[in-house]
C-alpha cells in the first residue's frame, strides 16, 4: 500500500495511504495523528484531483 506524506498547517503528522485504485479514482485512507488520537477518513479520490495534490507538493510519496 502507498503512502503519501499530507502537507499542512497542523503540527500533526497526516497521512494517505492508498486502498484500492478503479478506473477515475481511488479509495483512499486517510490518517490525521494528534497526540492522543488519530482521525481516520475513507474517502473516494478522483485521478485529476490526486495527480493535481501531486504535481502541487500537497501530498508526496514516503518512501519505504
Amino acid at each position: 500500500m502507498k503512502q503519501f506524506a499530507i502537507r499542512g498547517t497542523s503540527q500533526a503528522p497526516s497521512v494517505l495511504e492508498l486502498i484500492n485504485e478503479i478506473e477515475n479514482g481511488y479509495f483512499v485512507r486517510i490518517i490525521h495523528t494528534h497526540e492522543d488520537w488519530e482521525d481516520v477518513q475513507e474517502e473516494f479520490m478522483t485521478k485529476e484531483l490526486f495527480d493535481t495534490c501531486l504535481r502541487t507538493g500537497y501530498i508526496a510519496e514516503v518512501s519505504g
